[in-house]
C-alpha cells in the first residue's frame, strides 16, 4: 500500500508543462528518493504532497486522503501527518536553536513550556545534537544547522517526512552524517521519507525506492534494478555511481552478504 500516492497528475506553469500523467506511489516506512534534472519538478512534488501546490488534473493522496479540493482546515489536519525539511534548513536567524525547534509546538499545540522544552531536547537528541539550546543558527556548522532543521521538522511527531535536497551545500563528511541521520529516522523512528536529491551515490545507497523524473512522468524501481537498466537514458543519468553501486551489490549477493 502507498503512504503517499500521485495518480494521473498534470501540472503546467503557464506554457511550461511540468507533469503529464505523473503517477507514483511512495510506500510506508521506506526511504523514497526523487531524482531528475533541474527543473523537472522534484520540489514541486513535495509541494503537492504538502498541499501547497494543487495539480491541474489528477489525484494526490496522503494516508489515503485525497488532497485535491480540500479546504484549508481539512488540509491543516492532513499536514499534521507531515514534516517538512526545506532546502538549506530555513531556520530563523534571530531565534536560538531551542526557539527554532520549539516554534511548531508553540504555534500548533497547547503543551506547557516544560513539556515543550523536554520534547525539543528529545528531538535534538534524535538528530545527535546536545547543548545547543542557546546557540543561534549562525553559530552552527553546516552539518549541525541541517540537523537542527531536521529536529524542527520532526518535533510534531509526523508520520511522513518530506526532505528537499538535504545534502545541498554540504561537504563529504556532512553528507555522510546526514545520510546516517536519514537512515536513523527511517529505521529507528519508522518515518516514511520522501527525499529529493541530486546526490547520486548517496541516493543509491540509502533509497529503498528511486523515482527518476523524465518526460513529464517518472520511472521507479529499486536502486539495483535501475542501476542494471539497459535503458540508455537511465544508464547515462545514473552514470559511474550506478555502475559502482551495482558491482558492489552483485559482489555482496555472490558472497551471501545482505544488501
Amino acid at each position: 500500500m502507498a503512504h503517499v500516492e500521485l495518480d494521473g497528475v498534470d501540472l503546467a506553469f503557464g506554457r511550461r508543462s511540468v507533469f503529464e500523467g505523473l503517477s507514483c506511489r511512495f510506500p510506508p516506512s521506506r526511504i523514497s528518493v526523487i531524482m531528475g534534472a533541474s527543473g523537472m519538478g522534484k520540489s514541486t512534488i513535495l509541494r503537492m504532497v504538502g498541499g501547497l501546490q494543487p495539480p491541474d488534473r489528477g489525484s494526490v493522496k496522503v494516508a489515503g486522503e485525497e488532497l485535491v479540493g480540500l479546504g484549508e482546515v481539512a488540509l491543516g489536519r492532513v499536514r499534521q501527518r507531515l514534516g517538512m525539511l526545506f532546502q538549506n534548513g530555513a531556520l530563523l536567524d534571530s531565534m536560538t536553536v531551542l526557539e527554532n525547534v520549539a516554534l511548531p509546538l508553540r504555534e500548533r499545540s497547547r503543551l506547557d513550556e516544560a513539556t515543550i522544552v523536554d520534547r525539543v531536547h528529545q528531538r535534538l537528541a534524535d538528530v545527535g545534537l546536545h547543548d545547543v539550546d542557546d546557540l543561534l543558527p549562525g553559530e552552527l556548522s553546516g552539518g549541525m544547522l541541517r540537523r537542527a532543521a531536521f529536529a524542527r521538522a520532526i518535533v510534531m511527531a509526523p508520520e511522513i517526512l518530506l526532505c528537499d535536497e538535504p545534502f545541498s551545500g554540504l561537504d563529504p563528511p556532512n553528507v555522510s552524517r546526514i545520510e546516517e541521520l536519514l537512515l536513523h529516522l527511517n529505521r529507528q523512528l519508522g518515518l516514511t521519507l520522501i527525499v529529493t536529491s541530486h546526490h547520486m551515490a548517496t541516493s543509491l545507497r540509502m533509497a529503498d525506492q528511486l523515482f527518476l523524473l523524465r518526460d513529464g512522468g517518472c520511472i521507479d524501481g529499486r536502486p539495483e534494478t535501475l542501476a542494471a537498466s539497459h535503458d540508455s537514458a537511465i544508464a547515462e543519468f545514473i552514470g559511474e555511481d550506478g555502475a559502482e553501486f551495482l558491482a558492489r551489490h552483485v559482489a555482496r549477493a555472490a558472497s551471501g552478504e545482505p544488501s
